[in-house]
């Protein structure tokens, strides 16, 4: 696997493993938080659900109050709206609206809530009628045009024998609902063929269920309680919260790998550059020299400081690399003794003259051998022979042009490459070169040295040995002449 994708893949396996753990902790947190709503959501319903059955049980507790006192009884038997009255009155309260006396006929004896209002039939009502069939009732009925909560219930003298009907009765309205969610964030809904009430403006209620209570409801259709929540808004930012903690982290998530990408392509792209190019040096495509120059390029470069640090250090390692390179290459080339170039050089070089020379330009060679050295080495021994040799070749050196090229050929022979000379150039060079030795007086050696040379130019056609051979026979005669002479080729 490349290094790029498996930074990438170890990258995003972490941030995922990241991902992963905020997104379990987050739905934790929301599990836990929505099961404390819905818990805070029950017991908000209980709540409602004990204020309802609360005051049915005061209805029926009025009732049986009521029923029990032998003044009442004694009212109904005797008609007595007054005593009724006073007596129904000190029981009206903010539970209970309504409170009637009933003959066994249906005829109202008296209205705690109306002094004056009497005598009139409500037998035809479906509570008076389930009373007096079944001794009680508990529901929900129209009283005087209003819908009630109503609990009634047949009175009995002295406990058997039925003298009338008592009904108390609560008005179904806003301000019963008010009461019944008061203190919470619940909300009642009450709906009959006749009308619908509630508590909240909205529609329809968040998490609705009806009351559990058994109501009778005969005359009232599709008489119901329900409660519910306003509204969700708590839980509903919860989960916006939760949703944008998702959304978040998913772009989060994007951002952090288009940015790792990114990242890594760039610094990548700058280590495999640089890898690039001791790849190229390794496979001959670059030398040490394109190595530097490429690696110099880099550290100029903007780049980061990894990577600027590395280019550093190997262009550090590539110079030294060159300079050793350098160094074996001289030592190769030179000779060690005259520090002038051996003969694999001035090979190389001839060679180099021979092909320059096919784009038009010319050359002459100088083949040089010092007069009797054998003599000098046999006379005074080798290290005076080594003596002339070393200032012999500096003398000579140091009478030539830059662009010359002066080797030893090998013992005391040497050849002198003259790039862009004429045959008349060459000689003038040549014996400039015989009048220097000649007249240099050696420090170890008493006696005048001197040396015979061979000139030769370039041919079209030559080869190395060609041009070496002319110049080697003009130097033959040279000797043969006499020595300490210069000769060119015919």
């Amino acid at each position: 696997m490349k290094l790029y994708n498996k930074i990438l893949f170890l990258t995003i396996m972490q941030l995922a493993a990241i991902l992963l753990f905020g997104i379990y902790q987050i739905q934790s947190l929301y599990l836990t938080q929505k099961t404390a709503f819905d818990q805070k959501s029950l017991i908000q319903s209980e709540m409602i659900q004990k204020r309802f059955e609360e005051k049915l049980e005061s209805l029926q507790k009025t009732a049986q109050i009521l029923i029990n006192s032998q003044e009442v009884i004694t009212g109904i038997i005797s008609n007595d709206t007054d005593m009724l009255y006073n007596w129904s009155k000190l029981f009206l309260s903010s539970s209970i609206d309504k409170i009637h006396f009933i003959d066994l006929d249906g005829t109202i004896i008296s209205r705690g809530e109306l002094e004056f209002r009497f005598a009139d039939d409500v037998s035809k009502r479906f509570y008076v009628q389930q009373a007096l069939q079944n001794d009680t009732f508990l529901g929900i009925d129209l009283v005087d045009g209003e819908e009630c909560l109503v609990y009634a219930k047949r009175v009995k003298q002295y406990g058997q024998k039925p003298i009338g009907i008592i009904s108390i009765a609560l008005i179904i309205d806003d301000a019963l609902l008010a009461s019944m969610v008061q203190g919470t964030t619940m909300s009642i809904a009450y709906h009959s063929e006749h009308q619908t009430l509630s508590t909240t403006k909205e529609q329809k209620l968040t998490n609705a269920s009806s009351l559990h209570v058994m109501l009778q409801a005969g005359s009232i259709k599709e008489a119901s309680f329900n409660i519910g929540l306003t509204s969700a808004e708590e839980l509903s930012a919860l989960k916006e919260a939760r949703t944008n903690f998702f959304v978040g982290i998913g772009f989060a998530l994007i951002i952090l790998v288009l940015a790792l990408h990114f990242t890594l392509l760039k610094h990548l792209r700058e280590y495999k550059a640089l890898a690039q190019v001791l790849i190229d040096f390794y496979e001959d495509r670059l030398d040490i020299k394109e190595v530097i120059a490429t690696i110099k390029q880099v550290t100029k470069e903007r780049t980061t400081p990894e990577v600027k640090k590395i280019a550093e250090a190997l262009f550090n390692m590539s110079q030294k690399v060159a300079d050793t390179q350098n160094a074996l290459e001289l030592l190769s080339s030179t000779d060690q003794l005259t520090n002038l170039s051996n003969r694999r050089k001035l090979e190389e070089c001839l060679e180099q003259k021979l092909k320059e020379s096919e784009r038009g330009s010319f050359f002459s060679i100088v083949m040089i051998d010092i007069d009797r050295f054998k003599t000098i080495n046999d006379t005074y021994g080798h290290e005076i022979g080594d003596h002339v040799l070393i200032h012999t070749a500096r003398l000579m050196r140091e009478s030539i042009r830059t662009s010359d090229i002066l080797g030893r050929w090998g013992g005391e022979e040497f050849l002198l490459i003259l790039p862009q000379t004429s045959l008349e150039g060459a000689l003038v060079m040549a014996e400039q070169m015989r009048s220097t030795i000649h007249h240099f007086t050696f420090e170890h050696y008493p006696q005048r040295v001197t040396m015979s040379l061979g000139v030769s130019i370039h041919h079209v056609g030559d080869t190395p040995n060609s041009i070496l051979r002319r110049a080697d026979n003009a130097l033959y005669r040279a000797k043969n002449s006499g020595r300490n002479r210069v000769e060119h080729e015919d």
